[in-house]
This record gives C-alpha cells, sequence and structure tokens, in this order.
C-alpha cells in the first residue's frame, strides 16, 4: 500500500507537470513575413486566398490590434529581437543591427540558447544575417530577394543602370515550382530540420523568415491565376491626406527608386496599380502556402503539441492609400500587423481585439515557456490574452518612423514630427471612430485642441523614456 500511494504521487506529479508546460519545454516555430499587413481572409478580407492562415488561426488566437513599433525592415526586427523600443537613434533605419545599437542586449533566441534550446534560423529574420549570429545553433542565410525566374526578367537585370539603383521588374509570375524560388527552398530546408529534430529531447527554436510579399512581387504562375481583375480593389483614397504637412505623405522612394517601370513621381496610372496590387495579393497566397507546408510538416512528425507557433509581419504596406506604396509612415497601413499565436494548453479559435505591440512578443514567448526575461524589457506579456482573448493587455500602442512619432488608441492617432533635439515643427491628429482611412488631419481644429494637449503629453513621456539607454 506503502508503494501504491507513492506510485500515484508519482503520476500526479507527472500530470501536473505535463499540464504546466514544465516537465515538458515547448518548442518555438517564429514564422516571420517581410511586408504583410494584415490583408488575410481571416481579417476580413474576403478577396485574399489565405486558407493556411486562416486555418491557424482558427487554431491559435488572431489579434486585430496589433502593432509594429517602426515600420521598416531593419528597426522592426531588432526591436522586436530585443525587446526594446526603437528611438530617434536606435533602430531608427532598414539597415540597423541590434548588435551594434545595443550589444549589451540579449537576443531573443541568444536567451532561448542559455536555457536549453537549439536555435535554427532559415531566411530572413534579422535584415542582417551576422546580426547576433553566434545565439544560433545553426543559420542559413540563402535568400535572395531578387531571386528572379523567367528570362525577360533576368534579362531586365542585365540592363540595370550604372548606379545599380534598379533590380529589375517589380513583379513576376514564373511557370516554376514553389521550391524554385528562394522562399520555397528555405521552406525545405527548415522542413528537414524539423524532421531532423523529430526524435530529439531538446527543445527547438526555429525561424523561418520568408522576404515575400516584400518587392519584388515574384512567384509561381498558379498564385497570380488565383486572382481575376474583379478581385483586384484599388485604393479608395489615392489623394494626399487634408490639412495634413507635407512631410505626412512620401514618394515611395523604395519603389521608383529601385524597380523598373514605375514613374518617378506622380499618381500610378490604374493599370499599373492592379498589376502591382495582383502581384502582392500573389505573394501573399505563395507565402500562406509555404507556411501551410511547415505546419503541416509538424502535424505529420507529431511535433504539434510541442509547439509554439507564432507568426508575424514586421510591418505593413501601402498600396496605393493617399498615394503611397511600401512602408515608412506611421499611418495605419505601414504601422497596423498581423499576429498569429497558436500556443498549446491556451484558447483557441478566437480573436482579441485588445492592443498589443512587437515589444510585447519577447516576454510573451518567455512567460509561455517559463523562461525569466532580462529586466530591462519595454513590453509585457500577453499571455493573459491567450488563456482569455477577452482580457485587456493594453489600451495604446507607440511606434514611430524616422522623425516621426505616434501613438494610436482606439480613438485617435496622434503623430509629431520631431528633431533630435526634441522640437516638434508639425503634427497630425486623426479621428479613428469617425475617419479610419486617415484622410483629414484635425489637429489645427480648434475643436480638438485638447485631445491634441492629451497626446502630446503621451508622446512626451515616451520621448523622454525611449531617448534614455536601455540597459543601464
Amino acid at each position: 500500500m506503502k508503494y501504491l500511494k507513492q506510485i500515484n504521487l508519482y503520476l500526479l506529479m507527472i500530470m501536473f507537470l505535463s499540464v504546466f508546460g514544465q516537465s515538458n519545454p515547448k518548442n518555438i516555430l517564429f514564422i516571420a513575413v517581410d511586408d504583410l499587413r494584415p490583408l488575410i481572409n481571416s481579417y476580413g478580407n474576403s478577396q485574399m486566398i489565405t486558407p493556411h492562415l486562416d486555418q491557424l488561426s482558427k487554431s491559435g488566437i488572431q489579434f486585430n490590434n496589433a502593432y509594429c513599433n517602426i515600420a521598416v525592415c531593419g528597426g522592426s526586427r531588432a526591436s522586436i529581437m530585443t525587446g526594446i523600443r526603437p528611438s530617434y537613434t536606435r533602430f531608427a533605419k532598414y539597415y540597423s543591427k541590434a548588435s551594434e545599437d545595443t550589444p549589451e542586449a540579449k537576443s531573443l533566441h541568444g536567451l532561448f540558447k542559455q536555457n536549453g534550446y537549439e536555435t535554427y534560423s532559415y531566411g530572413k529574420i534579422f535584415h542582417f544575417a551576422e546580426d547576433f549570429e553566434s545565439d544560433w545553433t545553426f543559420i542559413d542565410d540563402s535568400h535572395e530577394q531578387f531571386d528572379y525566374q523567367t528570362q525577360d526578367s533576368k534579362a531586365i537585370v542585365k540592363t540595370l543602370d550604372p548606379k545599380g539603383r534598379r533590380k529589375g521588374p517589380a513583379f513576376e509570375f514564373a511557370d516554376v515550382k514553389d521550391d524554385k524560388y528562394s522562399d520555397g527552398k528555405i521552406t525545405e530546408m527548415a522542413i528537414k530540420r524539423l524532421k531532423k529534430l523529430k526524435n530529439k529531447t531538446t527543445p527547438f527554436f526555429l525561424a523561418v523568415g520568408y522576404v515575400s510579399p516584400h518587392l519584388p512581387f515574384i512567384q509561381p504562375t498558379k498564385y497570380g491565376n488565383l486572382y481575376k481583375d474583379g478581385d483586384l480593389q484599388l485604393a479608395s483614397n489615392p489623394y494626399k491626406i487634408k490639412d495634413a504637412p507635407k512631410n505626412a505623405v512620401h514618394n515611395s522612394p523604395e519603389l521608383r527608386g529601385m524597380y523598373t517601370g514605375i514613374p518617378e513621381k506622380g499618381l500610378l496610372s490604374e493599370e499599373l496599380s492592379k498589376q502591382l496590387i495582383h502581384g502582392y495579393y500573389a505573394s501573399v497566397s505563395y507565402t500562406d502556402a509555404l507556411v501551410g507546408k511547415l505546419i503541416k510538416t509538424l502535424d505529420d512528425l507529431n511535433l504539434r503539441e510541442d509547439t509554439i507557433i507564432i507568426l508575424w509581419g514586421d510591418h505593413g504596406f501601402f498600396l496605393g492609400e493617399h498615394g503611397m506604396w511600401t512602408k515608412h509612415s506611421t499611418l495605419k497601413e505601414a504601422i497596423h500587423v498581423p499576429l498569429i499565436i497558436d500556443a498549446p494548453g491556451m484558447t483557441s479559435g478566437r480573436q482579441s481585439n485588445t492592443f498589443v505591440e512587437y515589444i510585447d512578443i519577447y516576454p510573451t514567448l518567455c512567460d509561455l515557456t517559463g523562461i525569466t526575461p532580462p529586466t530591462y524589457l519595454h513590453g509585457k506579456s500577453f499571455k493573459s490574452v491567450l488563456v482569455n482573448p477577452e482580457n485587456k493587455h493594453k489600451t495604446e500602442i507607440y511606434t514611430r518612423y524616422a522623425n516621426g512619432e505616434a501613438v494610436v488608441d482606439s480613438d485617435f492617432a496622434y503623430t509629431e514630427f520631431v528633431n533630435n533635439e526634441g522640437f516638434v515643427w508639425a503634427n497630425m491628429l486623426f479621428d479613428l471612430n469617425n475617419d479610419t482611412k486617415q484622410n483629414q488631419d484635425l489637429s489645427n481644429n480648434q475643436n480638438f485642441k485638447d485631445v491634441v494637449k492629451l497626446y502630446k503629453l503621451k508622446l512626451l513621456e515616451m520621448r523622454n523614456f525611449v531617448n534614455q539607454p536601455p540597459i543601464k
């Protein structure tokens, strides 16, 4: 009887540890997607064909109010991977390196490695592969942004101008298999890695970074065939913002300066706009299919129940709104991002409308796995929302790009343009309850002067915070 009681106690302990995840550390599948705005079917965009992302949303929690902290790839990724907010000088550029701007920080994957995880990187996670490179158990950086496949595209590339600014066509549909393009190749490599990890007892942190749907929009023809002209919705507001400062709208330099067939200034024609939107939609569907292959492999290997899946896009993307293309702004199209998390033991098939910021990802993954995070992190865990999507996490978010700094909540979006000495030389205010597309700046409207005053104080407080050294 004595031994029977001991056995029962032991079995109860095993069950307890299993439920709370201590005896079996959860793996992480960390999926990054470049330039992906929440233009996904599960986010209410019925024209999009994204069955695998939709299914992931149904098996996890979809965050409808997730925002990046800076709308440029290098800075956003550096911020996510360190849990530190960007500032005027930190994580401010597309070529920012976290290991240079915050060398004393503990990278997200480095912390997991320190806690017994094997860490693997395929594709684009940081902007530069060498950023905190030693914190990866293995890294493959064979992704290629300009991975053209057709002879016509390759011929155009050979005619680059002397300054090398134009890389080739902005879109391409090639009659090839998925794995001919770089994103397809890294998917196959990640799948091979998963198969090798199947029988290992060590937990893994597997990061897979997709370049699509970043420009150029290049993908197999079959994904372009998913969309017809009637599916292509042009921006309803291709005009400048009324009463806004001049720098509120940019000239889409990334598109105009790097790709052939794009006029140097002015609105794009309806035909060209549709071609670009067609390419973007197709790239999203291509990425969706690749993500589906990754997750199917998890299922086939019986790893799904032991793996936390997180999918995020590094920032949003303009598709002609206010005449702009790409990102580089504090307006919603550039900062509103998709975020889906499927975590074992958490709620599934729900959506949350609470506000979250990308700096919250780092502490959340720590919380889900029982790892103690660094004390200097700027974000906070939203695990409670994964337990109950009705829980509130934040009521406002802060973001920035170049000279612009913004605070956004459910009622207003307020931006200030400020120099490195803190002088505010322009601002914008949008009433999100009545102007969801941010077409009318109200910052000089006397009816909103008290609102401007309140949000000005919010930004001042944040500015004073982020301009301090993050690790003291």
